[in-house]
């Protein structure tokens, strides 16, 4: 009995090992391989009849040449990215337009509205941001890590012809 007690407890501990090793974990650091230089969005309206997005932009410099970026977390979206290197510089533009559908029934009455879709405000994103913070996931060596930007400058609106 003995003998069947420990191999029960040096089983149970060898589940709890494993079930442990196999748990991903976000990489998230405050000391990141680049320093950023500039950090700023603003918001843009026209260019085509309903069109409207947002535009942000980070301007960097890197400390190692193993360095990849990919998406950008911001104002509950998710920015893909195509990094601009040039030497030890990076900048960084991620766009996000939506198209607002004429396929809204906008009335005076409410009962006229009858029949619309309610706008779709799930979280899409899973991190707790404030307004001008964002998360800049990069990879080292093909390993994500995570990084916070905050105080992310605001510019003026721009609106296209």
């Amino acid at each position: 009995m003995n003998i069947v007690q420990k191999a029960s407890k040096f089983l149970l501990l060898l589940i709890v090992l494993v079930g442990f090793s196999q748990c991903k974990t976000q990489n998230s650091t405050t000391k990141a391989p680049f320093e950023i230089t500039e950090k700023i969005y603003f918001n843009f309206a026209g260019g085509k009849k309903g069109t409207s997005g947002t535009t942000i932009k980070v301007v960097g410099k890197a400390t190692t040449l193993n360095l990849a970026f990919s998406t950008i977390f911001f104002q509950n979206h998710e920015y893909k990215i195509v990094p601009d290197f040039r030497g030890d510089q990076f900048l960084l533009i991620g766009t996000k337009t939506k198209l607002i559908k004429g396929d809204m029934n906008m009335h005076q009455d409410a009962v006229g509205e009858y029949g619309n879709k309610a706008p779709d405000v799930t979280n899409k994103i899973p991190f707790e941001l404030l307004n001008n913070e964002a998360i800049l996931v990069y990879q080292i060596n093909g390993k994500d890590f995570y990084y916070k930007i905050k105080n992310i400058k605001q510019l003026d609106d721009v609106f296209y012809p």
